[in-house]
């Protein structure tokens, strides 16, 4: 039920995103996710390793405390240039069009990163199978992250064995650290 209810709000924040800020930003947003999600699940196991070991504190925390930071750093980079070239080419759009291709472009990936998020929180043992028995949303959802970005490692490299990779450290991790 909780998950039903937080994808119900970030469907509805999807939307009023995609309607004020139009196709433009929604393209260079979804690329700034894929980039950003690609880099952060690439880095979050050797960033959260190194977190733990250099900070002296091991926590289960490391791994979505660098997930977060360099997937939000990536994020930025990417939508700057998307607010460059909204500016140039806002005059010759029509205004309907952008609005709902970018209702429709937040909405598939809002949920794509909620969908990564869910699955995280899976691998750290923060859903509890009461939970995701409780929602509507979950088995629809709960795939579709991973799939994505496993269907992007067959044209772009870096995307290949993500998951495994970081379900091998969540692995090893879990061993280690009381919770």
């Amino acid at each position: 039920m909780h998950i039903d209810i937080i994808f119900a709000i970030i469907v509805a924040f999807a939307i009023y995103k995609g309607y004020t800020r139009g196709l433009i930003v929604a393209v260079f947003s979804f690329l700034a996710v894929i980039f950003g999600l690609a880099a952060a699940l690439k880095l979050s196991a050797a960033a959260a390793d190194y977190l733990q070991h250099h900070s002296g504190y091991p926590s289960r925390w490391w791994p979505m405390v660098a997930f977060v930071v360099v997937f939000i750093g990536v994020a930025l980079l990417v939508r700057l240039g998307a607010t460059f070239l909204e500016k140039v080419v806002e005059i010759g759009l029509m205004g309907w069009v952008n609005k709902l291709g970018g209702i429709l472009l937040y909405t598939l990936l809002f949920t794509i990163v909620y969908s990564v998020l869910l699955w995280m929180a899976n691998q750290m043992y923060w859903l509890s199978p009461e939970v995701k028995l409780q929602s509507v949303i979950y088995p629809h959802i709960e795939q579709l992250g991973p799939t994505v970005i496993n269907t992007c490692g067959s044209w772009m490299p870096i995307f290949r064995d993500m998951f495994g990779t970081l379900q091998s450290f969540f692995e090893h991790v879990a061993k280690q650290i009381p919770a």
